[in-house]
């Protein structure tokens, strides 16, 4: 079955053709058995299933928990760290934010304006949470991307981030101020890139892409440094100070994955 332009976002129809291409490569087996599911792409955005194809070759379902279209005003249920009302705004199922000239590491603890919510509890499987960035980082370790926050000395960021002359994706944890792990890759593709965070118990993995026809690719994945109930939402920092820069986020959204039982 076609995937219907008419009922999908582009973000969602995305999916749904990537899902096809993948079908398209698998086995004649395989693919009856998934195209059975296929129809799932038709549920209503409140409820929307999406079947994916893992890295071990069997198929995730994925329930959106949370959408926020940045339309109008923000959700119910955000709350920011060091808020500069004047700072940020809605434009375009875009949340434009001035890229903070503070951040986080070590000591610093003076990035404004951290877009945070509670995440929902899953019971079973994993929670994911996906976002698109766009940045443009000129200044030494300017990033933005998503963070999962306990306070400013506990946390994990999925960033984009220039370091020298390079421009990376990075995942990086502190853990009571202190350096925790930390992975990169070279990236240049752009100045858009997709997030995704998937946090199981004690263990938090980033992953990455280009765009949203195109596969997750893992960078890496830490221990949670566990500090009570965590945040998780949306982050930038380390802006130059003689200029205003501004970092995109769209198609934020919360997925709970599940993975069939018996997959390693």
């Amino acid at each position: 079955m076609p995937c219907d332009k008419r009922q999908a976002s582009d973000f969602d129809l995305g999916r749904c053709l990537s899902a096809q291409k993948q079908l398209q490569q698998m086995p004649t087996e395989p693919i009856r058995a998934f195209r059975t599911k296929e129809r799932t792409f038709r549920f209503p955005r409140a409820f929307f299933i999406i079947i994916a194809v893992t890295a071990h070759g069997v198929s995730a379902q994925e329930k959106i928990l949370f959408a926020d279209p940045f339309v109008d005003k923000l959700a119910d249920g955000w709350s920011w760290v060091r808020e500069d009302p004047k700072g940020w705004r809605l434009d375009k199922k875009t949340l434009v934010v001035r890229t903070s000239r503070g951040g986080l590491w070590g000591t610093d603890n003076n990035g404004g304006n951290i877009a945070l919510r509670t995440p929902p509890e899953v019971k079973e499987g994993k929670l994911a949470v996906e976002v698109l960035v766009e940045i443009e980082p000129t200044n030494m370790y300017e990033n933005a991307g998503l963070i999962w926050y306990y306070d400013d000395d506990n946390y994990i960021i999925l960033v984009k981030e220039k370091i020298d002359n390079d421009m990376l994706v990075h995942l990086v944890s502190e853990r009571d101020a202190k350096a925790g792990a930390a992975f990169h890759k070279n990236f240049n593709a752009g100045k858009n890139v997709w997030f995704r965070a998937e946090a199981e118990p004690g263990k938090l993995s980033g992953f990455y892409r280009a765009s949203s026809n195109e596969e997750w690719l893992k960078l890496g994945q830490c221990d949670l440094p566990l500090r009570g109930k965590p945040k998780v939402g949306l982050t930038t920092a380390y802006a130059p100070s003689d200029a205003e820069h501004f970092t995109r986020f769209s198609n934020f959204r919360m997925l709970q994955v599940q993975m069939p039982s018996g997959t390693p």
